[in-house]
Order: C-alpha cells, then structure tokens, then sequence
C-alpha cells in the first residue's frame, strides 16, 4: 500500500511542478478551481470589484503587493508561492531547495496523501490512474 501512496505522490509532484511555471493569476486560478472559491467571492473578501479581478486576470498584470498579499491569505496559500519566488528562510534553512519544495507540497496536501492513505487498495490503484493522467495532461 505504501508503494502506491509513493507513487501517487510522485506523480502528484509531477503536476505541482507545473505549478510553478505558472504566473501569478494562473496560479490564483488554479487555486480558486481547487479551493471552490468563485472570483466574486475572492473579489468580496479582498474589498475590490469583481471586475478588478477580472479585469487583472485577463491582462495577466502584476499586482499591487498589498493585493497579492490579501490573495495570499484569502487563499491560503504562500505569497512566495503565488509570486513564483522561492521560500522565505525558515528553520529548515539547512535543508536542500529540492527537500523545501518537497516539504512545501507535503505541508500543503498533507490531507490529500491521508485520505488515499485511508482508501482500500483498489481505490488508491484508481486515485493514480486518476493522478497519472492529470500528469499527462500537463505534458
């Protein structure tokens, strides 16, 4: 069973790498998809127009600090993370980059690994294929 969770993990890893290709809307997209949170809801909780969203999605802008700050916390998400830098030194400073990104993805889909930890093994083998193929797409 722990071979498969490794294996869904590291095509998991896969498709978080393309995460940071992205730019910073892309990301915000991404992560409003994955978090079901609807641009107006995103709009309301940072006290600006819906349209500003919009409107800053559609021309893939930079944004003001101050706006990419509160998207960060609406989210939850790092802001380093949305603004593709690398993260803030922390008591992991001795730890390799590749093992604080690795660590970064543990901390944000902890969850995600206990629950196909918890599947019956069929449903893990189904959950990969899913993953897999998510992989692929991104190819």
């Amino acid at each position: 069973m722990v071979t498969q969770v490794t294996k869904i993990v590291k095509c998991a890893t896969k498709v978080f790498i393309l995460l940071l290709n992205m730019s910073f809307w892309k990301k915000v997209c991404y992560e409003l998809d994955f978090q079901n949170i609807s641009r107006k809801e995103l709009a309301y909780k940072n006290d600006v127009p819906v349209a500003t969203i919009n409107r800053a999605i559609e021309r893939n802008s930079n944004p003001y600090a101050i706006d990419a700050l509160r998207i960060s916390k609406v989210l939850g998400v790092s802001l380093e993370y949305l603004l593709e830098m690398p993260q803030s030194e922390n008591k992991e400073s001795d730890l390799s980059q590749n093992e604080n990104q690795q660590l970064e993805l543990y901390k944000k889909y902890h969850a995600v690994i206990q629950t196909l930890e918890s599947l019956p093994l069929g449903k893990q083998k189904t959950a990969l294929k899913i993953v897999e193929q998510c992989g692929e797409l991104g190819k």
